[in-house]
């Protein structure tokens, strides 16, 4: 993970023979279109945390959502700074400011994930125990586990900064085995338990839908939603930072394989403000609404139905 183009700063610069041309013109597309969507979509989380800061009621989950926004804006900026410092001009003067926004960027991306599988692990809990969720949830709950979970991320990046930097320290074997380390807690623990508990959801909500025809819940549909974004988007930059940088692969293979992933990353981060936008308004009214309404709507969070509950005849607002 640690050095993610360790055999060259610049993926653009290990290209050598027949395959320049090609793997330049991948290199630069995907690098142009990953800069513009990080803009984009630091634009759009900055909206978010400041909406969830000053305008929307605070919940428990618009608590997890607000760092979750940080954790991707932070990501998204150091993508957009990391690809600007691999530009020709500036990639043989910066190697230890991109070495330092690169490990930014990793501490970032652990937090975001550990936060997503938090928020799809309580989600799964409010429906499947809604009496326990109601009444027995820890009043602060969420804060505390927002907490720790940066507490986590500082931690086990500060790990790999400390073995992993070039310019510091740098002890191969150690840099091995942290990263061995992080990618069973990464690969092994949080993403299981974010999959197993997307998978829940997603049954709960077929269920409602079909036995009970209520339409499920927007804060359902955006975990869901996000979710899934972040296994498809996300998920292959952690891989190749935990497993396929340690491989003897290919060169031009990691560095198609990284270059795409950068850009599905950046998709991924930057998707979440889009999805709130999509749930939370109204079809006809999709324009006329206020951010700060559509927001707390898609975020509003309510009680979850009782299994005992008599199944629905007629048509329901199911917000």
């Amino acid at each position: 993970m640690n050095q993610t183009l360790n055999s060259s700063r610049n993926p653009e610069q290990a290209l050598s023979g027949s395959q320049v041309d090609a793997l330049h013109v991948v290199y630069l597309a995907a690098s142009s279109l990953a800069m513009f969507t990080s803009v984009c979509g630091a634009a759009g989380n900055g909206a978010v945390v400041w909406l969830l800061t000053v305008g929307v009621q605070r919940t428990p989950f618009c608590i997890y959502m607000l760092n979750l926004a940080v954790a991707d804006l932070l990501f998204l900026l150091c993508m957009a700074s990391m690809l600007t410092l691999e530009t020709p001009s500036l990639a043989d003067s910066h190697t230890k400011v991109h070495e330092v926004v690169t490990r930014v960027m990793y501490f970032a991306y652990t937090a975001s994930l550990s936060l997503l599988t938090a928020i799809s692990v309580q989600r799964c809990l409010s429906v499947l125990f809604p009496l326990w969720y109601k009444c027995r949830r820890p009043r602060h709950l969420s804060t505390v586990v927002c907490s720790l979970l940066w507490a986590l991320a500082l931690l086990m990046n500060t790990l790999t900064t400390l073995f992993c930097l070039r310019f510091w320290r740098h002890d191969e074997d150690r840099c091995f085995m942290v990263d061995t380390a992080m990618g069973i807690l990464i690969m092994g623990v949080f993403t299981p338990a974010m999959t197993v508990s997307g998978i829940t959801l997603y049954v709960r909500v077929r269920r409602s839908a079909l036995l009970w025809r209520r339409p499920p819940r927007r804060l359902l549909v955006v975990i869901l939603a996000s979710i899934l974004v972040f296994l498809v988007g996300s998920l292959p930059l952690g891989i190749y930072w935990f497993v396929l940088f340690w491989l003897p692969l290919p060169r031009e293979a990691k560095l198609l394989y990284i270059c795409l992933s950068r850009l599905s990353s950046a998709i991924s981060s930057s998707a979440n403000p889009v999805i709130y936008f999509l749930v939370g308004s109204q079809r006809t009214r999709r324009l006329a609404e206020s951010l700060k309404v559509v927001l707390g709507r898609a975020l509003q969070e309510e009680p979850e139905p009782e299994g005992r509950e008599t199944p629905s005849t007629g048509p329901s607002e199911g917000l």
